[in-house]
């Protein structure tokens, strides 16, 4: 029989190499956790610097470098030496157009060495982390829609500037342009291409050097922008189809055959009401005027009338002009089958919950007629609920292959102003025509749009930057 010492010296010694593997099984499993924990936030690093140049250079395809761009973006959010990764990371740009889709897509590769620490002890000295990023641009077709009229004043500078580089950001190989201005009339400045891509120069420059002025036919100008969409034919249009339209401030006339104007649709409208402070432009009224008639299109005066009423919700009309159209009229389009008259008022469609046709309905209605008066009161609610209607037309608008989306952008003080017989903000209106979320109107089976607002004409550029990169609507 084995000496008890004896014993008692071999089983310390077999303890001994029990507690030596266990403390290098525990290093090596710390060595692990702590590596590869090392490891994982490299690599989110890593995903987030490549998401985010791809999401960057597919910004700068059509101006600039991409490449360049992606590079940039990517070394500002993995820099050389990241959690002691050895030297700079390996990165790849990729561009390619998938026609079938209609969609550019640019892809970031990247790879990096991390030396390991306690990981060595299992002759691992060091892990490549890798990931990729995707950016897919949709190619789009675009009507953009530009308030010119008077009240712009001075600001038209900056406001012609921001969209000429809106113009100018989109891909002149893919995507397809028009350009629409509204004054007194609306004016198809730029018609949106049937085949694919446009002239980008042309477009740009066709954005006008000078204000045109006038009033705010917007309805027109909506009217048009909708009408160039569906000028593409079925089978080649863009998936992202889109109206944008820009204003300082409200709809205020009502194109239709009037007695004067019988077969060629003429704008009759009013100044906008009541009288608001501080208002240093002059452009709000208690005792607006009511003129017309113009041109739908050129904005030409002819006839012309105009009077000045003691007070906005006066009953006086134009002697030439006593009442408004059982309709609007649309004399000025190009796309097949589009409607050229639309009700001036509905029962369908709300504002702030309440039927249009309730809230801001017409009045003092012919019996024998049908008709209704044009006063002040009339026109100003028919011109806002045309806007709305025809909005509301273009969103369910189902025959082109994809539905179209409206963004609009409203400029400056009168847009915050609480005009109109109600009286309501223009903001909010404009809120409803893109079917903005943020709107108490917001109709969740149509396309979802969004209002920007720009206080003053310095914020026009940035609001127009947030609107393209929205349009662009890149993906990973």
């Amino acid at each position: 029989m084995k000496n008890p010492r004896a014993l008692r010296t071999d089983e310390r010694g077999i303890a001994l190499v029990y507690v030596s593997v266990t403390l290098a099984a525990l290093l090596l499993f710390a060595g692990l956790a702590t590596d590869s924990g090392r490891a994982y936030v490299t690599k989110i690093q890593l995903g987030k610097a490549v998401d985010g140049a791809a999401l960057a250079a597919a910004r700068m395809l059509n101006s600039g470098d991409p490449e360049q761009e992606a590079r940039r973006v990517f070394d500002s959010n993995f820099p050389a030496g990241y959690l002691g990764s050895e030297g700079s990371p390996t990165m790849s740009f990729a561009l390619r157009t998938d026609e079938a889709r209609g969609e550019n897509v640019v892809t970031v590769s990247a790879s990096t060495r991390l030396p390991t620490t306690f990981m060595k002890i299992g002759s691992l000295d060091d892990v490549t982390v890798s990931a990729l990023g995707e950016a897919r641009r949709r190619m789009v077709d675009l009507s953009l829609v530009l308030d010119v009229s008077s009240s712009i004043g001075s600001q038209w500078p900056a406001v012609r500037d921001a969209a000429r580089a809106f113009v100018e950001s989109f891909d002149p190989a893919h995507d397809r342009l028009s350009l629409v201005t509204y004054g007194n009339g609306a004016i198809v400045r730029a018609p949106m291409p049937s085949s694919r891509g446009f002239d980008r120069g042309f477009t740009s420059s066709a954005v006008p050097q000078s204000l045109p002025g006038g009033s705010t036919a917007m309805v027109e100008g909506l009217y048009r922008g909708w009408d160039e969409l569906r000028t593409v034919s079925n089978g080649w249009q863009s998936s992202l189809r889109v109206i944008v339209l820009f204003t300082d401030g409200a709809s205020n006339s009502v194109p239709g055959f009037y007695e004067a104007s019988p077969s060629t649709a003429k704008g009759l409208r009013t100044y906008d009401f009541p009288k608001n402070s501080p208002d240093p432009d002059n452009q709000t009224w208690n005792d607006p005027t009511i003129a017309g008639l113009y041109d739908s299109e050129t904005g030409t005066a002819g006839p012309s009338y105009n009077v000045k009423v003691s007070n906005w919700n006066s009953t006086t009309t134009l002697a030439q002009v006593p009442y408004l159209p059982l309709a609007s009229a649309h004399t000025h389009h190009r796309s097949a089958g589009i409607p050229a008259a639309f009700p001036l008022q509905s029962s369908t469609l709300t504002v702030n919950g309440v039927p249009q046709a309730t809230i801001r309905g017409l009045r003092q209605q012919n019996g024998a007629t049908g008709r209704y008066p044009a006063q002040v009161f009339n026109i100003n609610n028919a011109a806002r609920n045309l806007l709305e209607i025809i909005a509301n037309d273009a969103r369910e608008d189902d025959d082109g292959d994809y539905r179209i989306r409206i963004y609009t952008i409203g400029m400056g003080e009168l847009v915050r102003y609480r005009l109109g017989t109600i009286p309501e903000q223009p903001e909010e209106i404009l809120m409803r025509l893109a079917n903005d979320r943020r709107s108490p109107d917001f109709n969740g089976s149509q396309l979802e749009g969004k209002y920007y607002y720009a206080a003053a004409a310095d914020d026009v550029s940035a609001a127009f930057q947030a609107l393209q990169n929205e349009i662009i609507r890149l993906s990973k």
